[in-house]
């Protein structure tokens, strides 16, 4: 389903989604879009991004299967940190 609305662009250039665009997507405070062109037209789309949580469970499956401790893991971040 489709919907259009229109919006106005601040001095800021920043533009406020419509309540009713917000609510039908569910977009929160806080929330990413990605900004897209396509010829004279501004997509918005909303992104589904993973919580910290579920991507530190998901690299520490892959290393354990791999034989690699978080000790390994936070050495070698930290040893990246320090260049």
């Amino acid at each position: 389903m489709s919907t259009a609305s229109i919006t106005k662009v601040t001095r800021k250039f920043q533009i406020t989604v419509p309540k009713e665009i917000r609510e039908s997507l569910s977009i929160h405070q806080g929330d990413y879009l990605a900004v897209i062109t396509n010829g004279d037209e501004l997509i918005l789309k909303k992104l589904e991004l993973p919580e910290w949580d579920e991507i530190f469970e998901k690299v520490e499956k892959s290393a354990s299967e791999k034989g690699i401790t978080r000790e390994q893991i936070i050495e070698a971040v930290r040893k990246e940190r320090k260049g």
